[in-house]
């Protein structure tokens, strides 16, 4: 339940302190005080969109915080824990703060959560019932929804959503696979003349660059040749030659070797010399005899460039890139000589899984109807209670009819959507002899009141929420249909916390506590207030209700035999 809301810097309100009775609570005032102000601000810690205008003038931000206490069982919990956020208690605080520069943030327990998440956690703590949901009432996709929450179908209804969504999968997969035949047969055309192309190139990796290398060789043959020979003429191979005056300096060295004490190892590196000199004059030599020109040989090396150019532009910026297209080109045409085998696993799977959904979908159709009985009975007893027992009420079940439907019935194939099978609408009929007809052709501003308390207060047995807001419930009524009105909100706060702005007395006087809402002008500014009735405060309160601004000796009679009615 809503403990306490406090509210500060919004619209009219400077700051505000409001605690709530566990079970009925009227806030009543005059009409412009305030009242669907605080509902307001209370909407905003339900994730509702907030805006600067909301701001108190001369103001730079304004804060709501609502602080609910839950017990460890309910729903939410495991919300909670999903979503990280600690609780150490059964207490609950959201925080909301909208900024005069613009963007808001909001918090529960100390943790920033976005708007997402708030509004998911909070549709399972509180909801807020105003001339909004009576249009939602005459949305029909809300209906199923209704009658699904009734049922308590929320497993059949996710069993089959499941099915229903791997189905869809499937199927789109199954499209994806199917694809034009010539296209597909262009494709492996492109692929084996892309694959045939580059494997009669035969290139090798790193084949680009020893060509580049090779190119560069014999086309300065002669002047390679030249500096080799020269350069093993000095080192081994004319007189006086550079091994031939190593020789002689090992020669002298030899000589005296005897005599020095230490030669300072010139003989060893002397040797070692000779044995480097000889090995690079050997490797000098059979390099220039491995370099054969070959008339043609450049043309050749050429021609293998300029393939290899070719290549390059069409499928890669290496050779090695252009292997490597190559194998993907390979992998995707036995991809697609296996798509027919392909498709037909697939197509095994989808006829799995449509009979999976099929099953699904009449169990989830058969439950609605038997749901959709109980509610009519449910329904039509408190619109009988709330002064409409001459109203017939149903729940009316259309199938869509199609050739391609995934469900026969009596002959007739029917379509699946995500909801199922079945399309819901609530009929009505307000007086006898008149037929069903939808809500919005049907429904006055008064009935729809008394419809959705009707559908809250029925609902209310399964619905894990355990805070109701209504938001000026008694529009289009009074007399005794606001007695039955205020008569049923008092059953329904037996299990539910409601809060109730209301403008009619019978329905105040059946309130647990009673909060009025002012409007004051101090210094210049005007101001909204709360303040708590008690005694001779409610009474003349539900009296200002009976008689208007002069309160009369009557009125106050009649206020307090309507709370001794309580």
């Amino acid at each position: 339940m809503l403990r306490e809301l406090f509210i500060k810097n919004y619209a009219l309100i400077s700051r505000m302190n409001v605690k709530f009775d566990p079970h009925l609570t009227i806030l009543s005032g005059e009409t412009g005080a305030g009242k669907s102000i605080i509902i307001g601000a209370l909407g905003l810690i339900l994730g509702q969109k907030g805006k600067t205008s909301m701001i108190k003038i001369g103001k730079q931000s304004c804060t709501v915080e609502g602080r609910f206490c839950k017990k460890k069982e309910h729903p939410v919990w495991d919300l909670l824990k999903e979503k990280g956020i600690e609780v150490e208690d059964e207490d609950i605080v959201i925080r909301r703060t909208i900024m005069a520069s613009g963007g808001s943030r909001s918090f529960i327990n100390g943790f920033q959560v976005s708007i997402k998440d708030l509004q998911k956690i909070t549709s399972l703590l509180i909801d807020i019932h105003g001339q909004h949901e009576h249009q939602l009432l005459l949305d029909v996709k809300t209906h199923l929804q209704l009658l699904d929450r009734y049922g308590q179908l929320e497993d059949d209804y996710k069993n089959y959503r499941e099915s229903y969504d791997r189905y869809i999968s499937l199927r789109k997969e199954l499209e994806q696979l199917k694809i034009d035949e010539h296209e597909k047969q262009r494709r492996i055309d492109m692929l084996v003349f892309a694959v045939e192309e580059i494997n009669e190139a035969n290139l090798q990796e790193g084949e680009e660059a020893a060509l580049e290398q090779e190119y560069k060789v014999l086309k300065n043959y002669e002047q390679i040749v030249s500096a080799l020979s020269e350069a093993y003429g000095f080192i081994f191979a004319e007189d006086d030659s550079a091994v031939e005056k190593l020789d002689k300096a090992l020669t002298s060295l030899n000589r005296i070797k005897d005599f020095l004490r230490d030669n300072k190892g010139w003989l060893d590196n002397l040797e070692s010399s000779r044995i480097l000199i000889d090995e690079t004059a050997y490797s000098i030599r059979d390099f220039m005899e491995s370099i054969e020109y070959e008339p043609g040989k450049i043309d050749e090396i050429l021609y293998n460039l300029e393939k290899i150019k070719r290549l390059k532009k069409k499928y890669g910026e290496t050779v090695e890139e252009i292997l490597r297209y190559r194998d993907e080109c390979e992998k995707e045409l036995a991809s697609l000589e296996k798509r027919d085998e392909e498709i037909n696993k697939i197509k095994e799977e989808i006829e799995k899984e449509k009979k999976s959904m099929i099953k699904y979908a009449i169990t989830l159709s058969a439950r609605r109807r038997v749901a959709a009985r109980t509610l009519e009975d449910s329904i039509q007893k408190e619109l009988a209670f709330l002064s409409m027992d001459k109203t017939q009420f149903k729940v009316n079940f259309v199938y869509k009819e199609s050739a391609d439907g995934e469900v026969e019935i009596d002959g007739k194939r029917y379509k699946l959507t995500a909801d199922g099978l079945d399309n819901v609408e609530f009929l009505i009929a307000t007086n006898v002899g008149q037929p069903l007809m939808p809500l919005k052709n049907v429904a006055s501003g008064g009935e729809l009141s008394r419809i959705m308390l009707a559908i809250k207060t029925v609902l209310g047995t399964v619905d894990p929420v355990n805070t109701f807001v209504f938001d000026e419930i008694d529009v289009g009524i009074g007399g005794k249909v606001a007695w039955a009105v205020g008569n049923r909100l008092k059953d329904l706060s037996r299990f539910k916390q409601i809060l109730c702005i209301t403008h009619q007395a019978q329905i105040a006087s059946r309130g647990d506590l009673n909060l009025k809402v002012e409007k004051h002008v101090v210094d210049n500014d005007t101001t909204t207030s709360v303040k708590e009735l008690k005694g001779k405060e409610k009474v003349e309160e539900i009296a200002r209700m009976i008689s208007g601004e002069t309160i009369t000796e009557a009125a106050l009679r009649q206020a307090e035999e309507m709370l001794k009615g309580k």
